[in-house]
């Protein structure tokens, strides 16, 4: 549901994978009130699917998700050049390192993305913006 007063289209969109439907209120709530369109996925294809109808800004991936190929999404989001949040277990260091290999922008354990989602999500966008100064140097 759109707040009202609120154009949809001048909000940076995020794309959320998960299925635990009260994370997913929280997270849309919260980013929502920073600024940002999130939009969720629920499953490997809705989520490749959001990724090229949505332009996303960014990705947040849950490494917990039952039933879904999170990897995958990391490497399609990776691939259409969209930086990845990674979230999961702090004790789940198998699933935390697989998440770096795929290629993950950033890993965070699910309780610091709870305390600080609008910053984390606000710098990791910063980090992945190219800048002038970041333009591939001539040397070699």
């Amino acid at each position: 549901m759109q707040e009202p007063g609120v154009d949809r289209t001048s909000l940076q969109a995020v794309i959320l994978l998960d299925t635990d439907l009260f994370f997913v209120v929280k997270v849309r709530t919260t980013l929502q009130h920073a600024g940002y369109d999130v939009r969720t996925a629920r499953s490997l294809a809705d989520f490749t699917r959001r990724l090229v109808a949505d332009t996303p800004a960014l990705a947040l991936v849950n490494t917990a998700i039952a039933g879904v190929d999170w990897r995958a999404a990391i490497v399609a989001a990776r691939e259409a050049h969209i930086p990845v949040i990674a979230f999961g277990s702090h004790v789940d260091l198998e699933r935390q390192q697989a998440a770096r290999e795929a290629g993950a922008t950033r890993v965070i354990a699910n309780s610091k993305l709870a305390a600080d989602l609008p910053g984390i999500v606000a710098r990791t966008l910063q980090a992945s913006s190219p800048t002038p100064d970041s333009a591939p140097s001539a040397e070699t």
